[in-house]
């Protein structure tokens, strides 16, 4: 089962969800496992309460959709919103790592950047929102500029890596160690795009590398074979899979954590994970993992949120609108007064529909800029 950081009211739990759903009711069909996922979430909602200092959120497919963006969102922007007026710090931990730019972070984040901007937080309540990009690598947090921007700026690394603090310090981990790593992943994630007839493209960054749909350039160079457009789950499962065995074949070689996932429509090998991003977090905003709970989809063994459940309690989502779901239960038993989530006019200020197409977008997997 792994670490319970809290006790967990499941008998409550139970009887608020069959209250409404009447699960007891039933004759012919049993609890389901998502039925089972929504009763522990809730359970775990329950047993923090108002205890609750630190939320952390995965990005696709928690927060937006997978490779897309921070959306307009009244009631998801609107309940963080009212988590941070509430001294609750947020913050979005991603494998997606653009080192230190915080321009493309903000192209992701770009509906709740706008969302505090049209609520006018406060400074202090505004840089509550922070970014932990690469899993655990770069560390950003919202300043507002003397104009009310909402821009994500990074954090110095002496102020959440200094020797003051007692955490997981990823930045003072040896590069040769991280190249060996990452030399390892892009030479197995190689030959299995060779074995598996993979049309697809290979990408490597400074502390991840990453297999991403090659596009219609590479059904030339691989004419028998697949992945052009979109890469099977199956295919994407077992290009992680590899890389693990590879990486345990190396015994006491590899000492620093590591992080090889599905992510969906691509897959990635990291040099970290989100245990090690969440306590980083933890140690530096001063908060016990009992009062922390992250969100995300991916707890499966080729799964990247699976790793934070060793260092706090976890909540198991599918898509943004039942992170949705779920923090209305946790304002609820946090006692936290809907102000934002709840308001008449939107949080997101005028236009609450879809922005116009930009003519400059950002490619979620590397981060270059494309005009179209």
């Amino acid at each position: 089962m792994g670490t319970l950081h809290t006790l967990l009211p499941v008998a409550a739990a139970f009887a608020k969800y069959d209250k409404k759903y009447a699960i007891s009711n039933r004759r012919c069909v049993t609890p389901s496992f998502n039925e089972i996922r929504h009763i522990l979430n809730l359970a775990q909602v329950m047993a923090i309460g108002s205890k609750v200092k630190l939320m952390t959120f995965d990005g696709d497919q928690t927060l937006y959709s997978d490779g897309g963006n921070f959306e307009n969102s009244r009631e998801l922007a609107g309940a963080m919103l009212d988590l941070m007026r509430a001294g609750v710090y947020v913050s979005v931990v991603t494998a997606a790592g653009y080192g230190l730019d915080g321009s493309k972070y903000e192209v992701r984040l770009d509906g709740m950047l706008r969302a505090i901007e049209s609520a006018g937080l406060d400074a202090e309540t505004a840089q509550r929102l922070i970014v932990m990009g690469g899993e655990c690598n770069y560390l950003l947090r919202v300043q507002l500029t003397q104009e009310g921007k909402a821009k994500l700026v990074p954090v110095a690394s002496e102020e959440w890596q200094g020797d003051h603090l007692d955490g997981p310090k990823p930045l003072h981990w040896p590069e040769e160690d991280t190249k060996f790593m990452m030399d390892l992943a892009q030479n197995s994630m190689t030959a299995s795009a060779t074995d598996l007839r993979l049309r697809c493209k290979i990408i490597r960054k400074a502390r991840s590398v990453g297999m991403i749909p090659g596009g219609d350039a590479m059904v030339a160079t691989v004419p028998v074979g697949h992945g052009s457009k979109k890469l099977k789950r199956e295919a994407l499962d077992e290009v992680v899979l590899r890389v693990m065995e590879t990486f345990r074949e190396q015994g006491s070689r590899i000492s620093l954590p590591w992080c090889a996932f599905n992510g969906g429509r691509d897959a990635w090998v990291d040099v970290g994970d989100k245990s090690v991003g969440v306590a980083a977090l933890q140690t530096w905003l001063g908060v016990e993992p009992s009062e922390t709970i992250h969100v995300g989809d991916q707890f499966l063994n080729v799964g990247n949120d699976i790793k934070a459940r060793e260092r706090c309690p976890c909540l198991w989502i599918t898509s943004p609108r039942e992170t949705e779901k779920m923090l209305v239960h946790v304002l609820e038993y946090a006692g936290i007064e809907g102000e934002f989530r709840y308001a008449q006019e939107d949080p997101l200020g005028a236009g609450v529909g879809p922005t116009a197409a930009p003519t400059v977008v950002m490619d979620a997997f590397t981060g270059e800029m494309k005009t179209i």
